[in-house]
């Protein structure tokens, strides 16, 4: 985690305007006419407020002879960024001092964060909801949408990643999908005066290798941050899922088996470029753009096996694949905020995204009982998927609060398209026109949204509400059906912070927030995964609507800071997906909407210093999830899961150049329609060593008791499944960092490098 000592942000002034997430992190402000204390003194006379300069004279004076030139000396101004900011909306974490962060992936780099949650397999939960929207610098970014998110989390590196904010609760001036809430990624920007920049290495013993370049431009007017990096990686994982069915045509109760390996290479790079200028302090113009590739070649086996009544083998089949998988992501932003004067903004911002996937396996099939011939199988698995919006503000100062109004246009147009070809060689694969799978998806979303915020003295009140118009419309080019739906909806906000004292806070909020089905849902034609797996949308799915109601308690108890948060969330139509037997051996997954579903528990925190070279921060989070379950023609069940999850982070400061910090992670049990996700637990360790004021080394061991398994279990009167995924997880990494620019080694210092008497100031090479 990021530096010792929590840091809570007090409450909003008087007039102060709330913040939207897409402008919670402004573009860094161009330097002043004179120089911060990293970069290298202006050319000049001396400013009139340094602190010799006489005082004006009230006549004119006789000129005075030219003062002689002076040496300014380098000033470095050193100060320790706060471990996590905390506002009356969302909590914000440093990820300076996370070590898993500098040498691991964005997942890694999340599942340090209280209340977050990473699986093996990449899946992203806040608070056991997985519905959870993912922003970089408060936009929509293509990398960490749709079905590839889970392998960006993992693939991508961290250590562009300055600072998360988490948002359990958002206000209506944010975009209300997501029922688990927001995470914000804020990218690194450069710092210091002109050129600046870092490079790295990292090195695995799991095989991974990443190298990267980091490079910072400021002026007076201008700003520019560009990275680029690359990835490779090899990976390996053990699948055992075992499961078994009621046939309803028999009325036996029939068991299967899949046993698989994984063996993948991924690779691909990552660039990054942001740009702002300030032609004058009224105006400011930003642009971005980015670009990653994520290919993957791997090559997939699998052994199916299928259990007659009495336990014994029916038939076994041996299944090896070739697989290559392309996903490219690409985005643009641009945006304008002119200030007409203190709290008074108007700025306008737009995003386009577009992703493309390309999924192609082919497979070679073996029967070994009974004896017979397969023929070769390639699947396609195409995708484009494009995403548009223009967000437009207003902030103004009103009746001694702050008004933020908006309007913002989404769109989103997708296209996929699954094709099946069998054959006797690869050069004679015919398409099967009965597995053809061909839809295209259009969502327009319109809405508009105002928040005000006021003080009462010790009382910070802010409220909002948002109106949305969505249509969405899904043609299956295949089949030949359309099908759409046009809703309107409001969702209002309500946050309070009280001051109790200068130590003490409470803290309350309430927030309507909605899941919208991905196109997969909804697609109503059959999707073959493989011999045991299909699945079938429902284009009738109706949109997921959570109510969250949170109270909170903050205080600062001599060295340490505290924090409980209690959270109820209370959700109608919750997706369902539900899995049944359809033939020996063959299960289907339909989706549906439950009953109800609903969440209780409380996130407890303390972070601190035990000695002056000790710190540490632990959260644990005892929860309750129910569901009921009702009208999906499979099971009427209602039950409730419990479970704890939580985190250690120790930081020892063992000498001003060397730092060592353990970390433990346990994820807690969690609900599923039918079943329940087990718990796991990972132990991780690293060091951190200054070998001067440009170069640092780092090492870390990731899951070092090789505990971090993925477990699933079903045990219903029509279903049985025990699937336990086993990811090559436990590595030890190395990583170097080099940094350059800002006109000394001392001003290059690593940023977040936290010394025994206080953190380093963020460097000129923190782009």
């Amino acid at each position: 985690m990021a530096k010792s000592g929590l840091w809570l942000a007090g409450l909003a002034v008087l007039g102060a305007p709330s913040a939207v997430l897409a402008q919670s992190e402004q573009p860094p402000q161009p330097p002043a006419a004179v120089a911060p204390a990293a970069a290298t003194p202006a050319a000049g006379p001396p400013a009139t407020s340094a602190p010799n300069a006489p005082a004006t004279p009230a006549k004119p004076a006789p000129a005075k002879p030219a003062p002689k030139e002076k040496t300014v000396e380098e000033v470095t101004v050193t100060a320790a960024a706060p471990e996590e900011q905390v506002s009356i909306d969302k909590k914000s974490y440093t990820l300076g001092k996370d070590l898993m962060a500098t040498t691991g992936s964005v997942g890694d780099a999340l599942r340090n964060l209280p209340a977050v949650e990473v699986d093996p397999q990449g899946n992203l939960s806040l608070r056991g909801d997985q519905n959870v929207t993912i922003l970089v610098d408060g936009k929509p970014s293509p990398m960490f949408e749709g079905a590839g998110r889970a392998d960006a989390l993992q693939q991508l590196p961290a250590d562009q990643i300055e600072r998360v904010e988490v948002i359990t609760n958002p206000s209506a001036a944010l975009n209300p999908e997501g029922t688990g809430g927001v995470i914000n990624l804020i990218t690194k920007k450069s710092r210091g005066g002109g050129v600046t920049g870092s490079a790295y290495f990292t090195a695995t013993t799991a095989g991974l290798k990443r190298g990267g370049v980091n490079l910072g431009y400021n002026s007076s007017k201008l700003a520019v941050t560009a990275s680029l990096s690359g990835n490779y990686q090899r990976n390996k994982q053990h699948t055992d899922d075992a499961r078994g069915g009621l046939d309803e045509a028999s009325g036996e109760f029939l068991k299967s088996d899949d046993q698989g390996i994984g063996r993948n290479l991924t690779r691909g790079p990552t660039a990054r470029l942001s740009v702002t200028y300030t032609p004058e302090a009224k105006d400011q113009i930003t642009g971005g753009v980015t670009y990653s590739e994520l290919l993957v070649q791997g090559h997939p086996f699998d052994r199916f096996t299928d259990f007659d009544v009495d336990g014994a083998p029916d038939s076994i089949l041996d299944r090896q694949g070739e697989r290559r998988f392309l996903e490219t992501d690409s985005s643009l932003t641009a945006g304008w905020t002119h200030t007409f004067g203190e709290g008074h903004e108007l700025s306008v911002n737009g995003t386009y995204n577009e992703s493309l996937g390309r999924d192609h396996r082919l497979y070679t099939s073996d029967s070994i009982l009974p004896v017979e011939t397969i023929p070769l199988e390639l699947q396609r698995n195409d995708n484009s998927n494009h995403h548009e919006e223009v967000i437009t503000s207003y902030t103004q100062k009103l009746a001694g609060g702050a008004l933020k109004a908006g309007y913002e246009l989404r769109r989103d147009d997708n296209d996929n398209n699954y094709l099946d070809e069998m054959g006797p060689a690869p050069s004679a694969l015919v398409p099967q026109p009965g597995l053809a799978n061909h839809y295209l998806y259009e969502q327009l979303v319109n809405s508009v949204y105002a928040t005000y915020q006021h003080s009462f003295g010790a009382l910070d009140v802010q409220g909002g509400l948002r109106g949305e118009d969505v249509n969405f419309t899904l043609d299956q080019l295949t089949s030949g059906q359309r099908n759409g739906q046009h809703y309107e909806r409001a969702y209002p906000s309500l946050h309070l912070a009280y001051k109790l004292d200068d130590e003490k806070k409470l803290t309350a909020s309430y927030s309507v927030r909605v899941q919208r089905p991905p196109s997969f849902f909804l697609n109503p034609l059959v999707l073959v995964d493989d011999p045991q797996d299909v699945q079938v949308g429902n284009p009738n799915l109706k949109v997921k609507e959570v109510q969250i109601y949170e109270v909170g308690y903050q205080q600062h108890v001599r060295n340490q800071d505290l924090q409980a948060n209690f959270y109820f969330r209370n959700a109608h139509h919750d997706f369902a997906d539900v899995e049944t037997q359809i033939a020996g051996g063959v299960f289907e997954t339909t989706f549906g909407n439950l009953g109800t579903s609903t969440a209780y528990g409380v996130d407890l925190s303390a972070n601190g210093k035990i000695t002056s070279t000790l710190s540490y921060s632990a959260s644990l989070s005892p929860y309750v999830n129910h569901i009921a379950v009702a009208g999906l023609g499979v099971v009427t069940d209602s039950r409730s899961v419990g479970g704890v999850g939580g985190r250690v982070n120790l930081n020892w400061q063992v000498r001003p150049n060397d730092m060592i910090q353990f970390n433990a992670i346990q994820v807690g049990r969690h609900i599923a329609t039918q079943g329940e996700y087990e718990p796991s637990f990972t132990l991780n360790m690293g060091w951190r060593h200054k070998i001067n004021d440009r170069l640092t080394a780092t090492l870390t061991g990731q899951d070092l008791l090789a505990s971090n398994d993925f477990r699933q279990k079903i045990n219903t009167v029509v279903l049985t499944q025990d699937l336990i995924v086993r990811p090559v997880f436990r590595a030890v990494f190395f990583r170097l960092d080099y940094r350059f620019g800002g006109g000394s080694a001392k001003a290059a210092k690593e940023p977040g490098f936290e010394y025994e008497n206080g953190g380093a100031a963020p460097g000129p090479g923190g782009g």
